[in-house]
């Protein structure tokens, strides 16, 4: 039998994966690109990131083009900094908005219209 509510981890799949489909629908390229959560970041953070929390990476494709353009989404420095299920969303959200602007050449604003 499957139990009829999810874990806190897979809601924020979830998400993830809705926000993914939501920015696909508007910026056809959001398709070539691929989507993980993972719990925490890396201990060491890259040369040019914040010694800050991370609460998201964008990793590009490699030129052999072996890899694919990568997004990850850290799950607990998220859900540690909010509230609300809500809150958690807005913070995906503006993660995904900043990285996959970055990667596709535009605005934050963009990439999920009429959220910011």
């Amino acid at each position: 039998m499957i139990p009829a509510w999810k874990t806190r981890r897979e809601n924020f799949d979830q998400l993830v994966v809705d926000l993914a489909t939501q920015a696909a629908r508007k910026h056809e390229v959001v398709n070539r690109i691929e989507f993980g959560v993972e719990d925490i970041p890396p201990s060491d953070p890259a040369d040019w990131e914040s010694p800050h929390a991370v609460l998201g990476r964008l990793f590009p494709a490699d030129k052999s083009g072996k890899l694919a353009t990568r997004i990850v989404v850290y799950r607990l420095p998220i859900q540690w900094r909010c509230r609300s299920a809500e809150e958690i969303a807005q913070a995906v959200k503006a993660v995904l908005a900043e990285h996959l602007s970055t990667e596709i050449g535009c605005l934050p604003e963009e990439v999920f219209p009429g959220y910011f």
